[in-house]
């Protein structure tokens, strides 16, 4: 089934909720108790009593986002958590940033298509993006909910900004500063989103994704990366893939 069958994400998400959730994913812990540490975090901050209401789903876009996943995750969960305890609050932000691309396509997806069009004309509109996001995920009434909540998200994040026009948006003047070790989960994860097997490394280095993020990430360091395996195509066409299994472990 193709990783865009279901949206998930159409809840916004706090930073704090998402440094919550992080530090509730320490070895030993369950599902169960992330759960219960997110519901009452939430209580009185998102309206609802109940699994399916809007706190419910809320607790549920931060579970899956760091709480246990599949196999194909499940090692850059661990590599991220590892990364945590030292990175800069700019790397924690792409930490974050890594897993929600991991675990959510249509996060990916919003976030290309805002880089795509800051780096065409500045700002854009929720509508042209929420068009752009069609193309992909077909005429759902809930596509624009997703990408208006993706979008309030990454505002409050501080990594876009609104205009004095409502529903306008803009990005940051200075880009947030990634080191390369945080920079090669990036690209990990864009790999565990791709649908196909192999990407060309120039076109995951620059990915429009990133748009917040000034990665400091070369060809060189995609070689040295355990998790990835890059081969020649052609003349000079560098492509990289997760290695067999993508159960590389942690370093």
């Amino acid at each position: 089934m193709s990783r865009r069958a279901s949206l998930g994400f159409d809840r916004r998400i706090d930073l704090e909720w998402l440094d919550a959730a992080a530090a509730q994913a320490r070895p030993g812990a369950t599902s169960a108790e992330m759960r219960a540490y997110l519901w009452n975090l939430l209580d009185g901050l998102v309206s609802g009593d109940k699994s399916n209401s809007a706190r419910g789903k809320t607790v549920t876009v931060l579970h899956h986002i760091w709480g246990e996943s599949d196999r194909d995750a499940e090692a850059l969960r661990q590599r991220a958590l590892a990364q945590l305890p030292k990175s800069t609050s700019d790397e924690r932000l792409a930490l974050h940033w890594a897993m929600m691309v991991a675990r959510y396509p249509v996060f990916t997806d919003v976030a290309a298509a805002a880089g795509r069009l800051l780096t065409l004309q500045g700002a854009f509109t929720l509508a042209h993006l929420t068009r752009r996001l069609v193309a992909a995920w077909g005429e759902r009434s809930t596509v624009e909910r997703a990408a208006q909540r993706i979008i309030r998200s990454m505002v409050q994040w501080r990594v876009l900004t609104d205009m004095a026009t409502p529903g306008i948006y803009a990005g940051k003047p200075h880009p947030r500063k990634v080191g390369p070790e945080t920079g090669m989960l990036l690209v990990e994860a864009l790999l565990l989103d791709s649908e196909e097997q192999s990407v060309p490394v120039g076109q995951l280095i620059g990915h429009p994704a990133f748009f917040p993020f000034a990665v400091d990430v070369n060809a060189g360091h995609v070689r040295s990366a355990a998790q990835f395996r890059v081969h020649r195509q052609g003349l000079d066409s560098d492509f990289v893939e997760l290695r067999l299994g993508r159960d590389v472990g942690v370093r």
